[in-house]
């Protein structure tokens, strides 16, 4: 199922895929990217918007910094729509912007040229280098590297050409395989749409999947659900909710027996679950293994059973388990650091 690259339909695809399709569609532009903060701010460095003339795609905080940004970024649009343009702004966050964070936050408006996004993309292994002189033979064209220790960024850092932002390309979003396109599984993708998440969609019956789809999703129709598991990244999401109950085990015997997954929820009662334990543990699954399985599905508090319901329970479950991955993973990273005893930084 293809899709228009109108920023209507941009939901909630990362910056850079926003502003290729953008740009793909002729429709210009602005970058708003949050450059540093000072005390307390809405939204952290390296947090962008992207704003075209009659949408934007994001958010840095909202609130009345929020709507100043997008009065500035539309600014540029009616002064230079299809000129490469660049301007740095400082914003106090007190009681001249209606805001009572307090802190400070400098931004960076950027009308991107399409050359300035080639060879870019998400890569969660790659240092983004983004130049910030605004002045006549300022750098305009991104760098990724490579092969640098990551801690302490973002950050604002001085080089050959001036001052630039170097920062995480941006983590890998986290995959959730969402198994069944009935009543709850539409829910969940519905629940699922806002979130940081690369949804893959699976089920046989082609006629279930509505013709609109949200931009995190992907559509797979197969006969054999339980193959797609082979094709998943490290730290997937599962969600197992199809028609048939031995279509659920046999999806759920392939993600125990990988082992490799964040979280696998499979949708039922109790008493389910002591059924699909006693049949995973005549196949051969660990106890272990069958222990990580989650069932029922959802956060404790919420026995609700209407579909939406129980996709707001669930996907805030996906969320706490995500927050758990990520913890694991940065502490990962600030531990490397201190075992070389030395940074890897250029200039360091």
């Amino acid at each position: 199922m293809t899709r228009s690259a109108s920023s209507k339909n941009l939901g909630n695809l990362d910056w850079l895929t926003a502003l290729k399709r953008l740009a793909v569609a002729g429709e210009s532009a602005v970058l708003v990217t949050v450059v540093s903060v000072k005390g307390s701010a809405p939204r952290e460095a390296g947090t962008r918007m992207v704003v075209t003339a009659e949408d934007f795609h994001g958010t840095i905080g909202g609130g009345h910094l929020e709507y100043t940004c997008l009065e500035i970024a539309r600014d540029i649009l009616k002064e230079k729509p299809e000129a490469r343009s660049r301007r740095r702004e400082n914003f106090p966050l007190g009681p001249a912007l209606g805001q009572c964070c307090g802190g400070h936050a400098e931004l960076l408006f950027e009308a991107v040229a399409t050359e300035d996004l080639e060879g870019l993309a998400p890569d969660p292994q790659a240092l983004l280098v983004t130049p910030l002189g605004s002045g006549a033979g300022s750098m305009y064209l991104r760098a990724l590297r490579y092969g640098e220790e990551s801690g302490g960024l973002p950050r604002i850092a001085d080089e050959s050409g001036g001052e630039v932002l170097i920062e995480r390309m941006g983590d890998k979003r986290p995959q959730v395989y969402v198994f069944g396109a009935g009543h709850v599984g539409q829910a969940m993708i519905s629940a699922l749409a806002p979130l940081a998440f690369e949804v893959i969609w699976i089920d046989s019956r082609a006629d279930m999947f509505p013709e609109t789809l949200p931009a995190n999703v992907r559509v797979e129709v197969t006969d054999r659900p339980e193959l797609q598991v082979g094709g998943a990244s490290k730290n997937a999401f599962y969600l197992v909710m199809t028609h048939s109950h031995q279509l659920d085990l046999e999806i759920c015997e392939s993600v125990l027996r990988r082992g490799d997954f964040a979280y696998l929820g499979l949708i039922g009662s109790e008493t389910k679950r002591a059924r699909f334990v006693r049949r995973l543990r005549i196949k051969g699954v660990t106890r272990e293994a069958v222990d990580r399985m989650t069932c029922p599905i959802g956060i404790p508090g919420i026995s609700s059973k209407h579909p939406a319901e129980i996709a707001a329970s669930v996907s805030a479950q996906l969320l706490v388990a995500w927050g758990r991955v990520s913890a694991a993973q940065r502490g990962s990273q600030e531990e490397e650091p201190e075992r070389t005893g030395k940074s890897l930084l250029r200039g360091s």
